[in-house]
């Protein structure tokens, strides 16, 4: 379940449970006082005016608390159709591309640490104005982005309205009428009221219009995101390091770096950063493959050129990091030195062909007895200084 549709159906279901359970409450004190002054007053018209004043009391907070259930209830509508918004924004940006022009200073956009804070900005913009604008803005949004058409979900468009229509009333007028309303719903009447039917009828409908527009949400980004071919081929990995420098600019949020000719901040590809033991450091990055490929040889080069960066190994797709005790140190076993014999050099010299050698003779070498790049490439420089 989505995050905002959980939020919204959690919602609705501690709105009907404060409902019921204040009601029990008031029927439970009528109970207990009604027994209190049948003993402490044998007079029963004492009694009836005693309950008569309680019951009148219980009405009209009654009363209040279903008006702040109405308003409620249609903020938590509303809010959901916004965080809505942002779900398919996260998923999908085709939607959301049009020719509005929204301007930057450069100052500001220069402030701005990765593309996700410009997007931030971007669909920040969009909620805010939607929030001020009210429902009707909200159903012509939905319309125009992703061709839902809400005003022909359950319960029907006129239901909805009139519930938000009420609601406004309530919260601007202390539920008063006013002349555009008693017009548009052919009433005389200068109040409005809200029973415990009307109330019960407004919670079922809004939690039955909640999830038709998740489930047509769902069916929609279901249309609209390319399948799996057609999405561009990402890589995850984690890598782990060693770093006994202060500070640390290449896997700070902020450091930019090229790949071919797009400028990718770290924070877009970082995905999780722990710091375990003696400044050890395991990473998970996730992106397109070249940015992924791109950034690891940045790092391998920049632990090259500084004595302080150990760079340990990249480690699988789906490597899961072990939950190490803080202070408890890892011993991590250096790689062996390979020894070198004059039975292995013997080797390496017979599968030499007469000079000149090929380019990267010392890699098929290598293959063929199964020892490492660089060993081979001493041994052939140890060869060399032989034969002069």
């Amino acid at each position: 379940m989505r995050i905002a549709y959980k939020i919204f159906t959690n919602e609705i279901e501690d709105l009907l449970n404060l409902y019921n359970s204040t009601l029990i409450a008031y029927e439970q004190t009528r109970l207990i006082k009604k027994s209190s002054w049948e003993i402490e007053n044998s007079i029963e018209n004492c009694i009836v005016e005693n309950l008569e004043d309680f019951d009148s009391n219980v009405n009209s907070l009654s009363f209040d608390l279903r008006q702040l259930l109405l308003i409620k209830l249609i903020s938590i509508l509303e809010q959901f159709l916004i965080d809505n918004i942002k779900f398919i924004f996260t998923e999908t940006k085709q939607p959301f591309k049009t020719n509005n022009i929204i301007e930057f200073q450069h100052q500001e956009l220069l402030s701005y640490n990765s593309l996700t804070e410009i997007f931030n900005k971007i669909i920040n913009k969009d909620c805010r104005q939607l929030s001020s604008g009210g429902f009707d803005k909200i159903i012509k949004y939905y319309k125009s982005k992703f061709d839902l058409e809400l005003n022909s979900f359950f319960p029907s468009k006129e239901r909805i309205i009139e519930y938000h229509d009420r609601r406004h009333l309530h919260v601007h007028n202390l539920g008063k009428t006013d002349k555009q309303y008693r017009k548009k719903y052919n009433t005389t009447k200068s109040g409005v009221s809200i029973s415990d039917d009307y109330i019960r009828n407004a919670i079922v409908d809004i939690k039955i219009f909640g999830e038709i527009v998740n489930k047509n949400t769902i069916k929609y980004l279901q249309n609209v995101i390319p399948s799996k071919e057609n999405k561009i081929e990402t890589r995850t990995i984690w890598f782990s390091f060693q770093n006994n420098i202060e500070k640390l600019d290449i896997i700070e949020d902020g450091f930019g770096f090229w790949s071919n000719d797009e400028l990718v901040v770290f924070k877009d590809i970082l995905v999780e950063k722990r710091e375990l033991f003696d400044n050890f450091i395991e990473i998970k990055i996730c992106g397109e493959q070249n940015k992924i490929k791109d950034y690891i040889n940045i790092f391998k080069k920049t632990s090259k050129a500084n004595q302080n960066i150990k760079f340990f190994k990249k480690l699988f797709d789906d490597y899961v990091i072990p939950e190490y005790p803080k202070k408890e140190k890892i011993y991590i076993e250096p790689q062996q030195k390979v020894v070198i014999t004059e039975e292995i050099i013997s080797k390496v010299e017979k599968l030499l062909p007469e000079e000149p050698w090929e380019v990267g003779i010392h890699k098929k070498i290598a293959i063929e007895l199964v020892q490492s790049n660089k060993t081979i490439n001493r041994i052939i420089k140890i060869i060399i200084s032989r034969r002069t």
